[in-house]
């Protein structure tokens, strides 16, 4: 009996988004939304630029739905903290709160769920995109990129 091409086609289809959900961790190379090239090969004036236009708005609205009081004033120092005074905009900021990388940060996890589910779905992922960057602890943008991770080992 002759099978149809149909169920392998249909397999193949269904799991394409599976492997577009994994590719953020594979570290493929990745450009800037918007510009050819990737963010660390963008000159100062188009990262100023985008973050202006893109990065800042999507990051104020997640973190304003996320505790409207507490991220009311939402602008740059909220994660470049000094730099932003001397434009060195440089990160991690040691003015944001530390990390502890051990159990894959499970003591910030069972102290605050819900921040670290937020920064997770709702900070890391996107500004990975953002930044036509891959997250995750495999990728270029993670907890770190933001955070001084005390235990890092890399």
């Amino acid at each position: 009996m002759k099978r149809s091409p149909i169920p392998a086609l249909t397999l193949v289809l269904l799991a394409l988004p599976l492997c577009s959900a994994l590719a953020c961790t594979t570290g493929r190379e990745t450009t800037v939304a918007g510009y050819d090239a990737r963010w660390d090969a963008l000159g100062t004036g188009d990262k100023m630029a985008h973050m202006h236009a893109q990065v800042e708005p999507a990051m104020r609205e997640a973190f304003q739905s996320f505790d409207a009081e507490r991220f009311a004033d939402f602008d740059c120092q909220t994660c470049h903290g000094p730099g932003v005074d001397d434009g060195s905009y440089a990160m991690p900021n040691p003015a944001l709160p530390h990390l502890r990388e051990a159990g894959m940060f499970k003591e910030h996890r069972k102290a605050d769920p819900e921040i670290s589910k937020f920064m997770w779905k709702e900070v890391e992922l996107p500004m990975a995109d953002l930044l036509g960057q891959t997250a995750g602890p495999k990728g270029e943008f993670a907890c770190w990129s933001c955070h001084i991770v005390d235990d890092r080992h890399e």
